[in-house]
């Protein structure tokens, strides 16, 4: 089961969130015929989202928007309810354009002339958006340069993506652990003293699923604040297949009545097909 959760340490001034979407993220990355790096790509960016959205109100809606004019083109995610979507723009760019002396594979899929933006829609459906320069095209380096710019919140965030031979997921994952205000250099020393490196927090979330005693690890009075499911949900549907048709333009769609067609929408996200026949389109 995919699933968040979040806790609380009073005495350090930490709020640790996890996320595990290993069976969603199966299903998106095989929807989106991903290879291995755009798997990657994609995953972090989903986990990474997820992570901040913790926070939301019910039904608000957070999304990334990634686009660092690398190999894998735009990635988005959302999360909304608990439920969870993303999209490569090229899921199977080809392997070979990878350079050796030019940055990590991960960074050139995702590419560094670009910016990283994250929107937030509230519930008066208003939407907050900030975007900052991507600075690494790690996804992680650069979630943690978006919250340091645009939050002015200390925050440790971490994901991974870790996949078997055949190409199918075998774990998704992601932590993040944020300063509380009225933190002091003791809190500061005491999460690094317990986090270790970066690589040995990835690893320990690899290899359990028991997340609370992880927390407990690093934390041992944090207090959970609650354990949810997350899962994999696409909300596309007629209506709004039909607004985006609308955005055609009045002479655009006279000419799809007049000459009969039949319009194919195909949804970015789970690659539903949508077939509006012109009787169905008012304008």
């Amino acid at each position: 089961m995919d699933m968040q959760i979040r806790a609380l340490s009073e005495k350090h001034n930490v709020k640790i969130s996890i996320v595990d979407i290993s069976e969603s993220f199966n299903e998106i990355a095989k929807l989106q015929e991903t290879n291995p790096l755009a798997s990657v790509a994609l995953g972090r960016t989903i986990i990474n989202n997820s992570l901040l959205s913790l926070s939301l109100k019910d039904g608000n809606k957070m999304t990334t928007n990634i686009n660092g004019m690398g190999l894998g083109g735009t990635i988005i995610a959302e999360f909304q309810e608990n439920k969870v979507r993303g999209y490569i723009q090229i899921p199977n760019f080809e392997v070979d354009k990878i350079k050796d002396d030019q940055g990590s594979p991960l960074s050139q899929v995702v590419g560094k002339q670009g910016f990283l933006q994250i929107s937030r829609d509230n519930e008066n459906g208003v939407p907050y958006t900030s975007r900052v320069e991507i600075i690494s095209g790690e996804i992680n380096l650069d979630f943690m340069y978006y919250i340091q710019q645009s939050d002015q919140v200390n925050s440790l965030i971490s994901s991974t993506v870790e996949i078997n031979e055949d190409g199918t997921i075998k774990k998704a994952c992601g932590i993040i652990i944020q300063l509380l205000p009225g933190f002091s250099d003791m809190d500061i020393d005491f999460i690094e003293d317990k986090v270790g490196s970066l690589d040995y927090l990835i690893k320990t979330l690899i290899n359990t699923t028991n997340y609370e005693s992880l927390i407990k690890d690093i934390c041992d009075d944090a207090k959970v604040l609650g354990v949810s499911e997350l899962k994999f949900e696409c909300t596309c549907n007629l209506e709004k297949v039909m607004s985006s048709i609308k955005m055609l333009g009045e002479e655009e769609i006279k000419k799809i009545i007049d000459e009969g067609e039949v319009v194919e929408v195909v949804c970015d996200f789970c690659k539903k097909q949508y077939n509006v026949k012109p009787n169905e389109i008012n304008f």
